[in-house]
């Protein structure tokens, strides 16, 4: 996982520096700078490609503007945007400038590295751990001694190349505010596999992951959050470019079945989720912008309960924004792995962020969303 992003000179954020859990959580007033946190990751994702085009930006869920609108607003001139990530221990470094390309990427440039050492003398090693470094290589015995030199030469070269594992972790990291109408669609996919920011490409997926009959019927369970599911199937006669769910609702005795068109969308965005957080095949790190939308206050609750659970148990790490206060009651601040941070803006208009570790003591017991509400934790507007 990723335990740090340091941030500097992106938008509203001048200087950041965030220690991350599995499960976090941003709360704070309109304006105060949360968006722009997890867009500040995605603008550092983009770049692990190399080329940032707008189209990356935009499928990953970013407000596309100007290049010079992503710097800092208080410099006096663009400034480099720089970030800084922890993981597993290892510190990398990313920085952009406005000739339009990125330096000191290293993730991209060892990837590359990485790729061209295994292609020209993968035949002669083996070694324990796709994870590439001098302590689980091994030189097959019947390796020339000439190349043996060759592949010492270049593994020193690469001894460090654990250190750069962020680029994987972090390239497929999307930022994702699901819609109502996307929810919908048969055959809707999305620009980015298997799903896009705005939940394109959801039934495909639900398609191919049917075959795994033990996933599909925790995807129930789960779904029984919501009080009048009863169940759900993928027809067997669907063409392999259409892509249905046929939904059971257990107070509906007429009607045997209807189809996504009909559903709710609460069942339809809580669906999404819990696919999101139980597909092999969706990012290991990602975001959501608004997770309370279409959901009833105390099932923004449960949910955080669900994803906190699936988060753990398919290794997933997710940054969230949120206005709804009863979203905080699923979280527990006792958990290190779950996190709640107050954005705000400082008197100099900078964004800056205060982890909330534990609940402020009172006489009277109260739940977070209460301590939200009644200004006890921030994060909300003070001139009106």
């Amino acid at each position: 996982m990723i335990s740090q992003v340091h941030i500097k000179n992106f938008k509203s954020i001048v200087d950041l520096t965030i220690d991350l859990g599995r499960v976090n959580l941003f709360i704070g007033e309109n304006g105060s700078g949360k968006s722009n946190i997890l867009e500040a990751v995605a603008f550092a994702s983009s770049g692990t490609r190399v080329d940032m085009l707008n189209s990356d930006l935009f499928a990953k869920g970013v407000r596309v503007s100007k290049p010079e609108l992503y710097s800092s607003a208080f410099k006096e001139e663009s400034a480099d945007i720089e970030f800084n990530f922890v993981i597993d221990g290892h510190s990398v470094l990313c920085q952009y400038n406005f000739d339009n390309h990125w330096y000191d990427l290293f993730p991209a440039r060892f990837s590359q590295r990485y790729r061209i050492f295994l292609s020209e003398f993968g035949k002669y090693i083996n070694a324990d751990s796709p994870d590439f470094n001098l302590s689980n290589i091994i030189i097959k015995p019947e390796t020339p001694q000439t190349i043996r030199t060759n592949i010492s030469e270049e593994a020193e070269l690469l001894e460090n190349y654990n250190k750069y594992r962020l680029n994987s972790y972090l390239t497929n990291y999307m930022i994702y505010s699901p819609e109502n109408s996307s929810l919908r669609k048969f055959e809707e996919e999305g620009q980015v596999k298997p799903v896009g920011v705005k939940g394109e490409g959801l039934f495909s997926l639900l398609k191919s992951m049917a075959e795994d009959s033990g996933t599909f019927e925790k995807i129930k369970d789960q779904l029984e959050a919501i009080d009048w599911f009863e169940d759900f199937a993928i027809p067997s006669n669907l063409l392999s470019n259409e892509y249905k769910i046929i939904i059971r609702d257990r107070y509906i005795g007429d009607i045997e079945y209807f189809d996504q068109r009909s559903a709710n969308e609460g069942f339809l965005f809580l669906l999404f989720y819990i696919v999101l957080f139980s597909s092999k095949k969706t990012p290991q790190f990602f975001a959501i912008d608004n997770i309370e939308a279409s959901f009833n206050p105390k099932l923004c609750s449960k949910l955080i309960n669900i994803l906190v659970e699936l988060s753990r148990k398919n290794n997933k790490q997710v940054l969230m924004t949120t206005h709804n206060p009863a979203t905080l009651d699923g979280l527990d601040l006792n958990d290190p792995e779950q996190r709640l941070f107050v954005v705000r803006r400082n008197i100099d208009g900078h964004t800056i962020v205060t982890r909330i570790s534990e609940k402020p003591k009172l006489t009277m017991p109260m739940k977070l969303s209460e301590m939200w509400t009644k200004g006890l934790l921030g994060g909300l507007p003070d001139n009106f």
